[in-house]
């Protein structure tokens, strides 16, 4: 038998044997997107126990120019928005109004901080009940995965899971 006989052909094939063959096929980004449900990343700043509440530090995508962020202060509520399709790529905005933030994959967050000329923004989010421990026993600087509904409105419920950035979903 030849190979060609047993191996489904055409694009769609050769980009499922490409992902296969990478490992990012059947990931916890795929079983997120398939359940309306997204994932990013971010790096662990801090987590308050008392408030069960963690700051973590984004990425703001290179191409990207956020203005105004002299404007946001400690505490104020947000909307943060990534680039990506299914798996948010890195931050490329920052709005107080919803209606601003056009992408499916925005977040509800609480300003903290930037960093490095507002190449970095430190934000605060809520941790998953079940995530606590998870999180507390993380040192700063460890990158962690979270996961959230598309087009999150209510900051409480904005994050679905927090984990390790390399443990799957």
């Amino acid at each position: 038998m030849r190979i060609s006989d047993t191996t489904p052909t055409g694009p769609f094939a050769l980009a499922a044997a490409a992902l296969l063959s990478l490992g990012l096929a059947g990931t916890a980004s795929a079983n997120a997107a398939d359940e309306g449900n997204y994932d990013w990343s971010a790096k662990l700043v801090s987590y308050d126990e008392a408030t069960n509440t963690a700051v973590v530090q984004g990425r703001v995508e290179s191409y990207v120019e956020i203005e105004g962020l002299d404007e946001f202060s400690e505490g104020d509520r947000l909307i943060l928005s990534w680039t990506g399709r299914s798996w948010a790529a890195g931050i490329r905005g920052l709005a107080r109004d919803p209606e601003l933030m056009p992408s499916t994959l925005s977040l509800p967050v609480e300003f903290v901080s930037t960093e490095l000329d507002g190449r970095y923004i430190n934000f605060r989010i809520p941790v998953p009940e079940r995530a606590s421990e998870i999180i507390a026993d993380m040192e700063a600087g460890t990158r962690v995965t979270g996961t959230s509904p598309r087009m999150a409105a209510d900051w409480a419920t904005s994050v679905i899971s927090l984990r390790h950035y390399n443990d799957v979903g």
